[in-house]
């Protein structure tokens, strides 16, 4: 009895284990494959720190970008051109005007992303780059609140010798020490199609084709008679209207070229040197007053600009000290001198007019354009030079200064009443101090002054129909303007 029990009791361990194999087996079967090693990301140092292989591919990639807050003090056109001669309330004067409803200081916020792909190919490296964000500012425009705006600084795509997007001009360097874009001088971002060939040692020679209404001041229309103006009475276009400022006929025709720019530079230990010049096409529309429909005729010419360039490290003086200097020459091709305020601006004027409790009125006001067309239909190029020196000083590894300055002189064609030419001159400097890596807090003064020996008063310019529009022009006017600006870079 007790032999049965036993095999009895053996036998079904032998089962139990059986079925227990058997499922084992079968649950073994239903679990996942082993998975791969991970796969991680690997450090790219063919390209500089920062670059990191994008998993499975052969793209090295960085991504950082900034974060910034800036506050602008009587910026009048220097830091942010246009802003704060426009005030939100009723009331408001357009630009150039300035009084109590224009805001005394603004505020920007602003976010930005940085990526940098690179891949190596039979042809050379092939790149992609952007940079830009978000932005809130507390004056958006003229005229306009509080609110959100897009900030875009680069985008372009550079395979081998070739470059084409959005960046830097070739006729410039980009090289500022200040955070206010000088007027004196040319420091723009255009979209182009460009072409470096590099002959070694530190020597390269660009060629690029650019986007001329990047470019395009216009061309304007005058008359041929002044008055001085005392009181916003004497100036009937702005008595008793709400937003109502200068204006002119813009004779502007559509481009139908690119502008044609090249640049030889040398980069060496020491510093840098660029030469570059540019030919930029000048359209006029003919006037319907001498018999052309609307929009139909035009005149084409040519204008040209030509830029020196040279950068000068400092090492003797403290590590990071540099001189930089810059001269411009341009006829036909306004925007290559400066005056525009920014990297994307194509100012068409340039001054302040204060209105005073009293109601007098004075400051400055001159507009800016390529070509001046006079009233029998022909016109002529306005010539123009710029002088800019920047010095940067580090007094310790964190603490570095700025001073800066420069000249514009804007030569008006005769048929411009008065023929009176333009002068524009800013001293700035500024100290920023940098207490951790990448961290960096800044002031900046600015003084500007703008200028000519034209007395302010109205003009006569010719409209489209060969009448008259009274606008102001001539005077002197200065301006003190700040910023504060706390940025971290990633």
């Amino acid at each position: 009895m007790l032999k049965t029990h036993v095999k009895w009791i053996l036998a079904a361990g032998a089962a139990s284990l059986a079925m227990g194999t058997a499922t084992g087996a079968g649950r073994a079967a239903d679990l996942p494959a082993k998975a791969k090693p991970a796969e991680y990301v690997k450090v790219c140092a063919a390209y500089g720190t920062g670059f990191y292989y994008v998993p499975g591919t052969d793209t090295c990639l960085k991504v950082g970008g900034y974060a910034r807050m800036d506050t602008y003090l009587n910026v009048a056109g220097v830091f942010l051109p246009g802003a704060g001669f426009n005030g939100p309330g009723v009331g408001a004067y357009d630009f150039p005007f300035r009084d109590k409803d224009d805001a005394d200081y603004f505020t920007l916020a602003r976010a930005a992303l940085e990526l940098d792909a690179r891949t190596q190919t039979d042809y050379g490296i092939l790149r992609s780059y952007f940079l830009g964000g978000v932005e809130w500012n507390s004056q958006r425009g003229p005229g306009q609140g509080p609110g959100p705006g897009i900030d875009f600084e680069r985008a372009f795509i550079q395979f081998g010798n070739f470059t084409f997007g959005y960046t830097q001009s070739f006729f410039d360097t980009g090289i500022a020490y200040s955070y206010a874009v000088l007027f004196e001088g040319s420091n723009t971002w255009n979209t182009v199609a460009a072409y470096t060939a590099q002959f070694g040692n530190g020597f390269s020679a660009s060629f690029a084709l650019e986007d001329a209404a990047n470019r395009t001041t216009g061309v304007q229309a005058t008359g041929a008679s002044i008055s001085a103006v005392t009181t916003p009475e004497a100036f009937p276009f702005v008595t008793g209207t709400t937003g109502s400022g200068l204006s002119y006929a813009n004779y502007q025709a559509g481009q139908q070229a690119p502008d044609l720019v090249a640049n030889l530079r040398l980069d060496q230990a020491w510093g840098s040197l660029q030469i570059a010049g540019a030919l930029h096409q000048v359209q006029a529309l003919t006037p319907a007053y001498l018999g052309a429909v609307v929009g139909t005729g035009s005149s084409s010419t040519w204008g040209y600009a030509l830029g020196a360039y040279a950068e000068f490290k400092l090492p003797m003086l403290a590590p990071g000290d540099s001189l930089y200097l810059q001269a411009n020459y341009s006829d036909g091709a306004l925007n290559y001198v400066g005056l525009a305020g920014g990297q994307q601006s194509r100012a068409t004027g340039i001054g302040a007019i204060h209105l005073s409790g009293s109601g007098l009125m004075g400051g400055a006001y001159y507009p800016l354009a390529d070509a001046v067309m006079g009233l029998a239909g022909s016109y002529e190029t306005v010539s123009a030079w710029a002088l800019q020196a920047q010095f940067r000083h580090f007094w310790t590894p964190t603490v570095r200064s700025a001073a800066f300055g420069g000249y514009v002189d804007v030569d008006v064609p005769a048929n411009v009443v008065g023929a009176a030419p333009l002068h524009a001159w800013q001293l700035g400097c500024n100290t920023i101090w940098s207490p951790a890596r990448s961290l960096d807090i800044g002031a900046e003064l600015v003084y500007t002054k703008v200028g000519g020996d034209q007395p302010l008063g109205i003009v006569n310019a010719a409209s489209a129909t060969g009448g008259t529009i009274p606008t102001l022009v001539g005077g002197t006017t200065d301006a003190l303007a700040g910023a504060v600006r706390i940025q971290r870079t990633f």
